[in-house]
Order: structure tokens, then sequence, then C-alpha cells
């Protein structure tokens, strides 16, 4: 048996396990929900020491208790991903153990170390990255969504029916956003506590302006249809600030693109062209050592590069 059929049984191996493993979580994430569901019907909805103790049972499993479980989680739900910080780390380390395999079987240690790396750091990327653009998507749909909010009390409904509008009438994921907002209200939260989670939840200094703004007018009173629109009206103006912005800085963003692509482009072509002239780097342990410092420099070039470009207003 080849090294090639040796590698691909250790991957189907790798996927059935990860299969049978997400199933058994599955499985315990339904029996656990409907415990929760449960506690809260035998409790009063109204009555929030029932939910805490929920909340607190959950937080006391085993993966809990290995550090960063809140911090996993909250970036799964930025992400707009439905899952279970067990699930991803069981799909993590299953494609990490498989791509390890494959490289040790058909490039030796080295391959491997890199594999179990390129599925490490690139899950977590991949996690910002599907962050990022859920909170662009919520960021550039927050206007419109006060705008909204400010139509409907200035037609006299109350601040809750105008978030239950957003969630009835607008796309996700400020419609998801705003309906877990509803969704804790109707589950014995107030609304204070339901916009302070979503705060929380959609960490944007232009959401926590307006969710200021609303806390302000429940415990004080005032126009609150007024002070959503200017909060409306100065977020738009943001938007078109950083969209000048990033005009500006897109020549700098193309430059830094192509000075840290150059190098890998270069050696991939005289890999092709000249396979002696690269062996030197790619056939020595001397020459290992030179391809790791100079990917090292490279991600550094690149963070640098990304720094002088971001402009924080």
């Amino acid at each position: 048996m080849n090294a090639w059929s040796i590698s691909a049984l250790a991957f189907v191996g790798a996927s059935a396990l990860t299969g049978a493993i997400l199933q058994l979580l599955n499985e315990a994430d339904y029996r656990r929900v409907e415990k929760r569901i449960q506690r809260i019907t035998q409790d009063t909805l109204s009555t929030h020491e029932g939910l805490r103790q929920v909340e607190r049972q959950e937080h006391s499993s085993a993966l809990a208790q290995l550090g960063g479980y809140t911090t996993l989680r909250g970036l799964l739900e930025r992400a707009g991903l439905n899952w279970q910080p067990g699930e991803f780390m069981v799909f993590w380390l299953s494609g990490a153990f498989a791509l390890a395999i494959a490289g040790w079987l058909l490039w030796g240690p080295l391959a491997a170390v890199a594999g179990i790396a390129l599925v490490f750091i690139g899950g977590w990327i991949t996690l910002l990255e599907l962050q990022h653009r859920r909170l662009r998507q919520f960021e550039k749909n927050f206007p419109d969504a006060l705008m909204l909010i400010a139509s409907s009390l200035r037609s006299g409904y109350g601040l809750l029916r105008s978030i239950q509008a957003i969630r009835d009438e607008m796309k996700p994921p400020i419609s998801t956003e705003f309906g877990k907002v509803f969704d804790e209200t109707a589950l014995g939260f107030s609304i204070q506590e339901g916009l302070l989670h979503l705060s929380q939840r959609v960490p944007l200094p232009d959401l926590g302006i307006a969710v200021t703004g609303m806390l302000i007018h429940l415990d004080v009173g005032g126009n609150l249809a007024e002070v959503i629109e200017i909060v409306a009206a100065t977020i738009r103006e943001r938007q078109r600030i950083r969209a000048e912005v990033t005009t500006l800085t897109a020549e700098g963003r193309l430059s830094g693109v192509i000075l840290f692509l150059l190098p890998i482009v270069m050696a991939f072509v005289l890999s092709l062209l000249n396979p002696s002239y690269m062996s030197a780097l790619t056939h020595t342990s001397f020459g290992h050592i030179l391809i790791f410092c100079a990917a090292t420099l490279q991600c550094l070039g690149g963070l640098v590069i990304m720094r002088m470009i971001r402009i924080d207003f």
C-alpha cells in the first residue's frame, strides 16, 4: 500500500471519527436543551435566578474548565456559526490530526508540524474573518435599523415593538441580534438587560452609543425618536468618512499585498524553472531555517503594513 492510499485511509478514518463524535455531541446538546426548557417552564419566567442557574450549569462542563470557553463561544456567535465550542474543537483537532498524518507519510515530520500549524492558524483566521464580515454587515444596516425604530416610535409604538419590527422586517445578522433581545424579554429579562447583552454580543462603538441613548431614555424619559435619528445621522457620516479613508488607502493596501506575495510567487516560479537552484533551501537544514526566518519576517512585515494603513477614528 503506497503513501497516498495510507493518507486517504487516515483521512477517511479521521472524518468518520469526527462525524461520530459530532453526532454524540449533538445528542448531548439536544438533551441539554430539553433540560433547560423543562427548567424554564417549571420556574416562573420572570425569575432571573432560574435562568442564571441553568447558565451556570452549562458553564460547569469539562470543556468550560479548560479556559477560553466563553471566548470561543462568543467568537462563534459573532461569526454567525451555530456550533457549540465542543463541536468546533473536535472538528478543528480532527482536521489537524488528518493533515498531520498525511504530511508525515508524504513528506516527513516537518510537513506534519506545518500541517497542524496550518489547520490551527487557518481555522482561527477563518473565524476572525467571518466575525469581521458579520460585524461589517451589521454596521452597514444599523442606520436603517435605527431609522426603523425612530419611525415606529413616532407612529406610537413602544421600544420593544420597534425591536420586534427589526426582527421581522430586516435581514440577518441585524434581525437575528435584535430578535435575541426580543426573545430574552419573553424569557423574563428586562429590555435594559437585553440591550446590554446585545452590546456585549456585537462589540461596535456605534451600537454602544445607540444602546446608551436607549438606556438613558428608559431611565429618565425624553424624545427617544429624535435622539435615535441624530445617532443614525452620525453613524451614516462616520461610514461616509470611513469609505473615503478606505479609498485613500487603497494604494497602500495593494502595495502591501504585492510586497507580501512577491517572494512567495518568485520562490514558486524558481522551483518550477530551476529546481536545482532552490535545492539549497528545500533540501538542507540550513535552508529550512532560512525559509522559517523568511516566513516569520514576511508575517511581521505584513502586520506592520496592515497597522500603517489602518486608521482608527
